[in-house]
């Protein structure tokens, strides 16, 4: 069933297939059919837009590429918010989307606080203080005295509450140490 903005813009899945070649494993696309402003030596359609998303003008509308990969793939607009697995959005391969609820996809994103070693953890006095979000509502989980041991009680607690979509660093991501908790002093200077 197609949405009010693809009946409006004239674009549909057969179109798609038509004039685009979409790479299923780097998530890229590419013109299939040359015509004015479409360069078919072009390595990849799209443009990187400031927060890592890439986004293609298509019929005179800007999508999402990876709204447009899974409208290609599966021949239906979704639903709902598409998630990154792996959290990079500019990996538009197919086997790295994934439907999912609004408060899904924010779960599973990474946090873009810098003082933070990891998500849900945040420096306190010598120590650091773990908080999740659940339900629109700020939980407190507890104090730990190291990154390391707050981190493994955030990610613990995300992936009972949020489960496959729960965001965990990786475990070569590197865990920044705020001052005051290396030197022992309290606050964030020694």
């Amino acid at each position: 069933m197609a949405s009010k903005k693809e009946l409006m813009s004239g674009l549909t899945a057969e179109w798609l297939r038509a004039n685009l070649i979409y790479d299923r494993h780097t998530g890229d696309f590419r013109w299939r059919v040359a015509g004015p402003g479409r360069s078919l030596n072009r390595r990849s359609l799209g443009t990187v837009l400031w927060n890592g998303y890439k986004s293609m003008k298509l019929c005179g509308t800007v999508y999402y590429a990876h709204r447009i990969a899974w409208f290609y793939v599966h021949g239906e607009w979704p639903p709902s918010a598409i998630d990154h697995i792996d959290g990079n959005p500019g990996n538009n391969s197919i086997g790295n989307l994934r439907l999912a609820t609004s408060s899904q996809n924010s779960a599973s994103k990474r946090s873009s606080r810098n003082i933070a070693p990891s998500r849900g953890v945040m420096p306190h006095g010598p120590g650091f203080v773990v908080r999740i979000h659940s339900g629109g509502k700020r939980h407190y989980l507890g104090y730990r005295a190291t990154a390391a041991e707050a981190k493994a009680l955030y990610e613990a607690k995300a992936k009972e509450i949020h489960g496959e979509f729960a965001h965990v660093e990786p475990s070569w991501a590197p865990m920044t140490q705020h001052a005051g908790a290396a030197s022992g002093a309290l606050g964030f200077g020694a």
